[in-house]
């Protein structure tokens, strides 16, 4: 029994040594190589998950909407930029493939695309194209391009396949003067004070809807007829003709 313990002893000793001997030859930053490479544990790879989104547009049936997309003047997009070749690009893209994929969730994003109108999320707001068809190949254009101070809506005529710019006031500009049941200072004063409180809703390919989210029934009924006014599209002679005047209840729509 003590011969094994003696053995142990030799070997122990020889073992410690050893490793001593090996340290010992080593430079102190080799050493401190050696510790830093065994104690220090892998760092993690993160994976940046990047935003796609797949839009389904069926090119045929939004053809006319988007052969318009691509002539736009670049100042219907004062707000923001979408340059004719890149709009001519993503044409071309939905041309071949029927969908688009978005990578920019903040940045001119989709959000609906019917035959006669398309939405789009912009970094600061939302722009909307929208058309109304008079005949086979005459067609009445409108862009909204909405911000924070307001509406700034241009209108075209597109016939045979031109753009010709028209005035909004020839349309529907004036359709605060209708709402207006005394044509007081006073009345006048508070459509004008509210100008910023109209929404415009050309999603409708025969209606135009304009409301005023502030102005109310209770406190402005001794000046105003309502706050909420619908023009209907009269293809024959293309024109836009009232429809109603009325109060829309915006707590509860």
């Amino acid at each position: 029994m003590n011969y094994k313990i003696i053995i142990l002893l030799i070997l122990s000793i020889g073992f410690f040594s050893c490793e001593s001997n090996v340290k010992k030859s080593l430079k102190p930053n080799e050493t401190e190589n050696i510790e830093k490479t065994v104690s220090e544990p892998k760092p993690e790879i993160k994976i940046k998950n990047e935003f796609r989104d797949t839009i389904s547009v069926d090119y045929l049936k939004n053809k006319k909407l988007l052969d318009i997309l691509k002539v736009l003047p670049e100042s219907t997009m004062r707000s923001w930029e979408w340059k004719k070749v890149d709009r001519e690009k993503t044409v071309s893209f939905i041309e071949k493939n029927n969908f688009i994929i978005d990578t920019t969730e903040m940045y001119n994003n989709i959000k609906y695309i019917q035959p006669n109108t398309i939405g789009i999320q912009v970094v600061d707001g939302f722009w909307t194209l929208s058309i109304y068809q008079f005949e086979e190949n005459d067609f009445f254009i409108v862009t909204n391009d909405i911000v924070g101070d307001g509406n700034d809506i241009q209108t075209f005529n597109f016939k045979n396949n031109e753009l010709t710019p028209t005035k909004m006031i020839n349309w529907f500009n004036d359709f605060d003067s209708k709402l207006l049941l005394k044509n007081s200072t006073e009345c006048i004063e508070l459509l004008e004070d509210n100008q910023l409180t109209f929404e415009y809703d050309f999603r409708d390919k025969n209606m135009i809807k304009i409301s005023s989210w502030l102005l109310n029934k209770n406190e402005s009924k001794g000046c105003l007829k309502g706050n909420s006014i619908n023009y209907k599209l009269n293809k024959s002679n293309k024109t836009f003709d009232i429809t109603i005047i009325y109060w829309k209840n915006n707590e509860t729509e």
